[in-house]
């Protein structure tokens, strides 16, 4: 049978719409009552069966295959599933008790046809799609021109459309302009069939759609964000920002994932990704057992477990998440039962944290696994300066001097609430500075009666005694002995007589202090009264037994010295007189005497002051 009054199948046209515009064109005001009439079962064209949408265009003498490929067909299955244009659709994918019309799409209907004007206007099969809210045609946001509501009118379409054609002109001024996002223009390319090339190309179109979305929103509006909430235009512009990231796959969603968690890292409460990715994770995790989003929970838990402290036993989306992939400071703390504090501080040291770990809480403060794992357990080892001192048996304050030259360095150290430093010790660092001083150590060495202990050795060489200790642990002596009934530091012997030739630096040019005592000769305190004075010059040189500054006259200088000066009692032994003979003619012969004989301990002369006659033949 073939309708007398039939219509021009409307362009992209959808079989239960246009069974509702010739349902209107006969006057017929129920889409399903007049599919009865002619024998059609109205659920078969509802449904996309071949059957009824095959008898419908038979009966409107339209496109047979035309119009089953704009059929939203439905699937079999536990899910209220769809196929449309061969892509995967759910009935939350779809708006259809709520009619959205371009109202530019209307007008050119209306003008176009000249049947009844009820019957003019028809809805686009991509129009019934959530996410497709924009006319790429006249690039204008659809209106929502009416309601269907109840079961028997949910799919009569023109029912709505034919009550918004008074308020046409209303619905065109109020339209908002725009172009169609990427993602409609995405949508529209994969229900044509055509490739893009994107990530989303691997999900259904209904999780194309619905991811976006959500994450659109996340961005937008915060982890918090109710969907539920938003109106059109707001979903309109999530899913574009959505789209942006996740287009990108793995890499854009990690970033947005980075972006999320930024916010709480320098907070001071704790927080996991409920918190962190929030409306995203909860509807993976909570709201859709879809296994078609399992892409999008692996690229969450990976960068969970890359980001934050989570271990063995721990779970996301109901899966263990394996192997741990960072350490905090609290999950190390509590594994290997250390005080958090002192792990901080030897991660610091350590230099596995960072400079601003220190405004972080524990749970922030992350590190390998493996690197916090040894250094932890080797804070449950470690010692302080007190224990360290008692296990390498050395005495104060040469432990002291172990840490001042850098022989053995502390894990962690900080300021003392009074002077000094309190160190912590690692043992194995401990145990590798005795094996090393040890190393060569004989005890068959120990009863021989030239071999003495560290300390013992230095005071004898006038040496610092780290100075000794290094010579040991450099090799540089030849036989090191060992002392059978001492251990540790205290067990280390080595010959005096070894050590010295190490320890003796270069010797000096020129006469001590003594040694021009003796040349002069004069008392100690007139050579200093004379240096003192700078009638004498000095030089200041290291001692090269003891290391220590010390002034010295070079061998020019002292000539010198006895070539213009001589004391009263040098002058006598040159002339063979009695001193107070020699003073008393050289008083006759108005000679005074250089400086203050009081301040310079003796009587001094310029020898060029003497007169000819008074000078020793």
């Amino acid at each position: 049978m073939r309708l007398s009054l039939t219509l021009e199948l409307g362009d992209r046209e959808t079989p239960p719409d246009f069974a509702s515009r010739l349902s209107t064109r006969a006057c017929r005001d129920d889409m399903r009552e007049f599919c009865r009439d002619f024998g059609i079962d109205p659920q078969g064209v509802i449904n996309g069966q071949p059957d009824g949408v095959f008898a419908l265009a038979d009966l409107a003498g339209v496109d047979r295959d035309r119009l089953l490929r704009e059929s939203f067909t439905r699937l079999d299955g536990p899910k209220r599933q769809f196929r449309h244009r061969g892509q995967e659709l759910l009935q939350s994918s779809l708006v259809r008790n709520r009619v959205r019309m371009c109202p530019a799409c209307m007008a050119e209907d209306i003008e176009r046809l000249d049947c009844r004007l009820a019957a003019r206007p028809h809805r686009r099969s991509m129009w019934l799609i959530r996410g497709m809210r924009t006319c790429d045609r006249h690039g204008m946001a659809l209106a929502e021109v009416g309601k269907l509501d109840g079961p028997h009118v949910i799919h009569d379409a023109s029912r709505a459309i034919a009550d918004a054609i008074p308020r046409l002109q209303f619905l065109a001024d109020a339209a908002v302009l725009r172009s169609p996002s990427k993602l409609e223009l995405y949508v529209a390319r994969r229900l044509q069939g055509t490739a893009s090339g994107s990530w989303l190309d691997g999900l259904p179109l209904y999780a194309a759609l619905h991811l976006p979305l959500v994450t659109g929103a996340v961005a937008l509006h915060g982890p918090k964000v109710a969907l539920d909430d938003l109106d059109g235009d707001e979903a309109w512009e999530c899913e574009a920002a959505g789209f942006e990231i996740v287009d990108k796959g793995a890499a854009g969603i990690r970033s947005f994932l980075d972006e999320l968690q930024g916010p709480f890292r320098s907070r001071r409460s704790s927080a996991g990704p409920k918190v962190m990715y929030g409306r995203l994770y909860d509807w993976l995790a909570h709201e859709s057992e879809d296994r078609v989003y399992d892409p999008v929970r692996d690229i969450i838990l990976e960068h969970a477990v890359e980001t934050l402290p989570f271990g063995p036993g721990d779970t996301l989306f109901g899966r263990d998440v394996g192997a741990r992939r960072l350490h905090s400071v609290h999950t190390a703390a509590q594994e290997f039962a250390v005080h958090p504090k002192r792990l901080r501080k030897a991660l610091r040291k350590a230099g596995l944290a960072g400079k601003d770990s220190d405004s972080l809480i524990d749970n922030r403060v992350v590190a390998d696994p493996d690197q916090v794992t040894v250094l932890a357990r080797e804070l449950k080892e470690a010692m302080n300066m007190t224990a360290a001192r008692a296990y390498l048996n050395v005495p104060r304050p040469h432990d002291e001097g172990l840490v001042q030259t850098g022989l053995i360095k502390p894990m962690i150290e900080k300021p003392r609430s009074r002077a000094g430093m309190h160190y912590t010790f690692r043992k194995a660092d401990l145990d590798e500075f005795l094996e090393r001083l040890l190393r060569k150590a004989d005890p068959a060495l120990g009863d021989d009666p030239a071999f003495e202990t560290l300390l013992k050795a230095a005071k004898r060489c006038c040496c610092p005694v780290m100075d000794v200790v290094r010579l040991v642990l450099d090799g540089k002596l030849e036989r090191v002995g060992r002392s059978p009934a001492e251990r540790g530091f205290l067990s280390v012997l080595v010959d005096a007589r070894e050590v010295r030739p190490h320890v003796v630096g270069p010797a000096y040019d020129g006469l001590s202090l003594r040694e021009v005592e003796k040349r002069l000769p004069a008392k100690s305190a007139a050579v200093k009264a004379l240096v003192g004075k700078g009638l004498l010059a000095t030089v200041t040189v290291k001692n090269p037994v003891t290391g220590w500054m010390q002034p010295i006259v070079r061998e020019e200088e002292l000539e010198r010295f006895e070539r213009e000066y001589v004391s009263l009692h040098k002058l006598a032994q040159e002339r063979v007189e009695h001193f107070a003979r020699v003073k008393k003619s050289l008083v006759a012969a108005g000679v005074a005497p250089v400086g203050d004989p009081d301040e310079l301990k003796q009587t001094l002369y310029r020898r060029c002051d003497i007169p000819p006659s008074s000078m020793p033949s």
